[in-house]
């Protein structure tokens, strides 16, 4: 057998490999890990009216998100759960497209609809931009920061996630659709179910061996792999 390897060519192989590898790896644990978790449980969701703070000039509050797999930027506005107690933060909306579209606080209405009340802890994904308060902009959920941002002083507020949020078009408003709000917990919801996982590891991987299969074909077809002499 016979074997001359070419040098940049492996060198690059050999990073692309075991790039495959690891995302495959990644997927196959992503896989496993949601499988000792087991089901999630069901969120359990009540009707809830807010009286939302129209005295308020201001604009909503954006928080990037991805919802069906697509970038959005979630509209938060400033309200009070049946007209009393403290200011909440309210989910209202979500635009997709490639620049946000800030909403006047002022032109809406009341709120009423089947969602889930809770504190949402701050969370920065390793991913995730630097927050633009100057802008009503915010790769990271900080609903003291963003009430702040609108005039309150809240230093805890509760947020107010309906179970299905309106996804609107940035470009055309009148076009929206609807769909689940995998953001309804303090913890958001990953909507993918275990065999998907498995499925992107073996897509990984497979991407791996074919990488392997064409790097030995490209050297045999250059006469640098040879089984006989």
């Amino acid at each position: 057998m016979m074997f001359r390897p070419m040098p940049i060519l492996t060198v690059l192989s050999l990073i692309s490999l075991v790039i495959l590898v690891l995302l495959g790896n990644w997927q196959y644990d992503r896989y496993q890990e949601k499988l000792l978790r087991g089901p999630e449980e069901a969120t359990l969701f009540e009707m809830v009216s807010v009286d939302i703070d129209t005295a308020n000039s201001g604009v909503s509050q954006q928080v990037y998100g991805i919802i069906d797999g697509e970038a959005v930027w979630r509209r938060y506005v400033p309200g009070r759960i049946n007209g009393e107690g403290a200011i909440v933060l309210v989910l209202w909306d979500a635009t997709s497209g490639t620049e946000p579209v800030p909403l006047q606080i002022s032109e809406l209405d009341a709120y009423e609809r089947r969602s889930n009340v809770f504190v949402r802890p701050p969370h920065k994904g390793g991913m995730s931009g630097s927050n633009k308060p100057d802008e009503n902009l915010w790769y990271t959920f900080d609903g003291a920061a963003m009430l702040a941002q609108l005039g309150y002083d809240e230093t805890e507020p509760s947020v107010v996630e309906p179970d299905v949020i309106t996804l609107r078009l940035a470009d055309d408003a009148s076009r929206s659709r609807k769909t689940e709000n995998t953001y309804a917990t303090a913890e958001p919801r990953d909507p993918l179910p275990p065999e998907r996982h498995f499925g992107y590891a073996l897509t990984w991987w497979g991407m791996a061996f074919g990488l392997l299969g064409v790097y030995f074909a490209f050297h045999h077809a250059q006469g640098r792999l040879r089984f006989k002499r």
